[in-house]
């Protein structure tokens, strides 16, 4: 018999463990790079393959199961990940900081793939399975609470330290610390806390379905065709929302000229633009400098205007501006000078919120709310099947999209109006995404449950991966407004396909005999 492994002082912070670097990669990486000025193409295609390795996950998963214990496989992935995130702090300040933190980001996605892994494996290994059913909600509440400590709070964190420091490079190098941390701390709790069941209890020798046999019989499943291409296609629209919702948000409304100067060196460079950039004159190279280094450039936000950041810099390091310090100031003035200085606003269209505002927006309201609905959505399914909500849901996850297309297109003053629009989408996606996330569960139905779950959820991945890399270059193309009606349309495939997915009608609904008893 199974001892008494104390479940309630580990469940909850293992799972921890598994939520919070997903978020950190996944989504707060968005707002740091956005906010350390990477332009909107280069966020959605890098950021968007950190998916990679949550997508490829069912390759390696088997050497898990092979080599060492689940405990020992996940202690030495959380400890990978919070040395990789310390590693990013440190990193942030130094040339070419964006694909140094990247590489970083990939080794802590691979790491947190395969902690994901080996802690789905280890929970079915201590726990008997009536306890498995009980601790399902724990392991999902804590597993949200993680995502709002990092949207959350590490978000707000972020923002706070900007403001503090004035400077953001700084501000986000001791938010990734402090992540770090947060993974060091976790990583020593659960080497204390978690039994060593595998220790305890020898491996069973039974005969075991060869890793063949396991993709090929996922592949013989009626109507696969079907199935895989609502897979991919069914996230098309949110895989691109999610990548440029953070960036639509944070960008200001536009950007104006500043006609009084704060000092000599910006007046100088406010003359070199009226009298020569106006006209077309070319300008000489420390004319340049100055234009690029203290050209006064307000940017226009939600309740006040900031001034574009400047700093100084030499033409033999230009390059080093361009792609380290102020991509976003150095664009536009390009565009400027291009453009014979014919511009006083240049519109941005996005909604110049402050990286606290998202933090508590998306972080708290919209994770409660999307918690609320997750809850709802499960309740809804249990009490009436899958095929009874499949298309409510799908459309309450679809239809709030209409508000960014809203927000996008009259800009309203008051944010109250984007608090609403989040909090909609949120909870539609957490009662909807319950139907899509019932669906995989039965497609991975029969021998080899796991492994097939494994791989439904890993083309799941492919779906969010690929189109999110184009998103940036689809929505510098079309713009904020156009965008979002993309995005709309581009749910539709994935709401006709779940038409012809074929599943038993009570699928998921909770009869008397699979209700759990708590003795």
């Amino acid at each position: 018999m199974m001892k008494d492994n104390k479940p309630w002082y580990w469940i909850p912070f293992l799972n921890f463990a598994s939520g919070f670097p997903y978020a950190i990669i996944i989504s707060v990486s968005v707002i740091m790079y956005k906010n350390l000025g990477i332009a909107n193409e280069d966020i959605g295609v890098y950021t968007s393959l950190l998916y990679l390795p949550w997508v490829i996950k069912p390759l390696w998963s088997p050497f898990i199961d092979l080599y060492a214990t689940k405990r020992k496989w996940f202690l030495a992935m959380q400890l990978v990940i919070a040395i990789a995130f310390l590693v990013v702090g440190l990193t942030l300040s130094m040339n070419h900081f964006f694909m140094l933190s990247l590489a970083l980001f990939w080794v802590a996605a691979f790491a947190s793939a395969s902690n994901d892994v080996a802690s789905d494996g280890f929970y079915m290994l201590a726990l008997a399975k009536e306890q498995q059913s009980f601790f399902l909600g724990i392991r999902s509440t804590f597993y949200r609470l993680s995502m709002l400590t990092a949207n959350g709070l590490i978000v707000i964190l972020g923002g706070f330290l900007e403001q503090k420091f004035g400077d953001k490079t700084k501000a986000w190098s001791y938010t990734m610390i402090f992540v770090a941390l947060i993974m060091i701390f976790l990583t020593i709790y659960n080497f204390f806390t978690t039994p060593k069941v595998e220790e305890i209890n020898e491996t069973k020798t039974e005969s075991k379905t060869s890793f063949g046999e396991v993709f090929a019989t996922f592949f013989q499943k009626k109507q696969i065709g079907i199935i895989l291409a609502f897979i991919l296609l069914f996230r098309l629209g949110e895989s691109q929302l999610l990548k440029m919702l953070t960036p639509f948000l944070i960008d200001p409304k536009g950007y104006e000229m500043v006609e009084t100067p704060n000092n000599e060196l910006q007046l100088s460079a406010l003359n070199i633009f009226n009298s020569k950039v106006k006209k077309g004159i070319k300008l000489t190279d420390s004319e340049m400098d100055s234009l690029y280094s203290y050209l006064p450039i307000t940017a226009v936000m939600q309740n006040k205007n900031t001034p574009l950041e400047t700093k100084p810099t030499k033409t033999d390091d230009i390059d080093k501006f361009n792609t380290d310090i102020m991509p976003n100031r150095i664009t536009l003035i390009d565009k400027l000078i291009k453009s014979n200085g014919n511009f006083s606003v240049i519109k941005k269209d996005g909604m110049g919120l402050t990286t606290e505002d998202v933090g508590i927006i998306y972080g708290t309201f919209g994770v409660t709310a999307l918690v609320i609905g997750g809850i709802l959505g499960g309740i809804a399914i249990s009490r009436r099947g899958l095929r009874k909500w499949m298309l409510p849901m799908f459309l309450a996850m679809h239809l709030p999209i209409l508000g960014f297309v809203m927000l996008a297109h009259f800009h309203p003053t008051s944010i109250y109006y984007v608090y609403a629009t989040v909090i909609a989408e949120q909870f539609g996606y957490g009662f909807g995404f319950a139907a899509f996330m019932m669906y995989l569960i039965y497609v991975a139905e029969g021998e080899s449950k796991t492994a097939h779950y494994s791989l439904a959820t890993g083309f799941m991945a492919l779906g969010m991966m690929l189109p999110g890399m184009a998103s940036g270059f689809i929505q510098e193309y079309l713009g904020y407004g156009n965008f979002f009606i993309w995005v709309f349309c581009a749910t539709i495939p994935g709401l006709i396909l779940s038409q012809l997915l074929k599943y038993p009608a009570d699928f998921g609904k909770k009869t008397e005999e699979n209700i759990p008893t708590t003795k």
